[in-house]
């Protein structure tokens, strides 16, 4: 007589993995930063009145920038929500800081894009078969070392262009 498989709940095994009840999967609860700029804004005002109640520093705006993870403009609004008053100097210096951030950016990213532009230009103009021994490399040997026409045998210095190719 033929034995019959079961699992441990008594079902066959065919049958078992669609009965069992799936695991719900923990929600990785965030810490620091993260937790800071995922809090939504409702949340983050709430707490934010308990913090102002408590807070003696000078500089309110760079506090609660750094307190909550906003950006200046959110700080600002954000702030005004919640009772606080800025004098008109205050908000058009934030807004210079914005501004000025946004051109610091900017130049960076021009400055790496000509830093690339110039290292392709360069990659586009060495030809593989020279360095800065060989004018032409003809080949490697089994050892891995080059052979094949010197910059002394073809009367040239390094890297400079025989006068038939200007």
């Amino acid at each position: 007589m033929p034995v019959k498989e079961t699992t441990p709940e008594g079902m066959p095994p065919a049958a078992a993995p669609e009965q069992r009840p799936k695991k719900k999967k923990k929600k990785k609860k965030l810490k620091g930063k993260a937790a800071k700029k995922a809090m939504p804004q409702a949340e983050r005002l709430e707490k934010a009145r308990k913090w102002l109640a408590s807070y003696d520093g000078d500089n309110v705006l760079k506090a609660y920038r750094k307190k909550f993870a906003t950006d200046r403009m959110q700080t600002l609004a954000e702030l005004q929500l919640l009772g606080l008053t800025f004098t008109d100097e205050q908000i058009a210096a934030e807004k210079r800081a914005v501004q000025a951030y946004a051109q610091q950016q900017r130049a960076k990213k021009l400055k790496r894009r000509a830093k690339r532009r110039a290292a392709k230009r360069q990659a586009e103009f060495q030809n593989p078969d020279q360095n800065d021994y060989f004018y032409f490399i003809a080949g490697y040997t089994s050892g891995g070392a080059p052979y094949g026409v010197t910059w002394e045998q073809m009367g040239l210095s390094p890297w400079e262009q025989p006068d038939d190719l200007n």
